[in-house]
């Protein structure tokens, strides 16, 4: 039996529009972030979701609630979908952080996976929480289709972890704002049925970026 698990990540935010990295803060939706949201549950609004799962941050919840609200479901809060700590870099840009680590920035860019630094959660960590709830959700609602409102970390962690891909090609998936991926788990292989899907937002052009964060150069 296999689950179907629909990997979504929050609206924008004021941080997302500035490419200010926000880590763990509890930044809410900008005006944006919530048109994004609603369109993607009138997009979702005809799939039978079994539950909606978020990270416990202000944006994921608030995105959550926008699309559970269409099929009547309750938000159940999942910690280990929280987005990567990255509370040493929080509010900072690129530039800034550039100036202020340097040789860790340039790391960060290249092949995240390597990085040690203080107030950076560590890859192996992201994987391994990631990992368990994954599989926690796939043991809970087998046969079924569940929606996760997440981050973007989060949400490529869990493509290379389904389809069993190196962490040196986390920067080679591309996650925006709203994006649909699937992921089908549970039967003789996974299969990606989606990645980052936004064809609910018919006004992309003005509401996203072009999908690349920060460090995506």
């Amino acid at each position: 039996m296999s689950c179907r698990l629909y990997l979504l990540r929050h609206g924008v935010t004021e941080s997302n529009r500035n490419g200010r990295y926000m880590g763990r803060s509890h930044e809410p939706l900008s005006g944006d972030g919530r048109w994004q949201a609603r369109q993607l549950a009138l997009r979702l609004a005809q799939v039978d979701l079994s539950a909606v799962y978020s990270s416990p941050l202000r944006r994921a919840q608030e995105t959550a609630e926008i699309v559970a609200g269409s099929h009547r479901l309750p938000v159940e809060t999942e910690p280990g979908f929280i987005e990567l700590d990255l509370s040493r870099w929080a509010g900072l840009s690129a530039a800034e952080i550039e100036a202020k680590d340097p040789e860790a920035w340039h790391t960060w860019c290249d092949d995240p996976s390597r990085l040690a630094l203080a107030g950076i959660e560590p890859f192996a960590d992201l994987a391994s929480r990631v990992k368990g709830a994954v599989e926690g959700l796939r043991r809970r609602h087998p046969n079924h289709s569940i929606a996760v409102v997440t981050h973007d970390g989060v949400v490529r962690m869990a493509v290379l972890q389904a389809m069993e891909l190196a962490l040196t090609h986390y920067r080679s998936i591309p996650v925006d704002n709203t994006s649909i991926t699937i992921l089908e788990l549970g039967g003789v292989r996974p299969y990606l049925r989606a990645l980052n899907d936004i064809g609910h937002l018919t006004d992309s052009a003005s509401a996203l970026g072009s999908g690349r964060g920060p460090a995506d150069r």
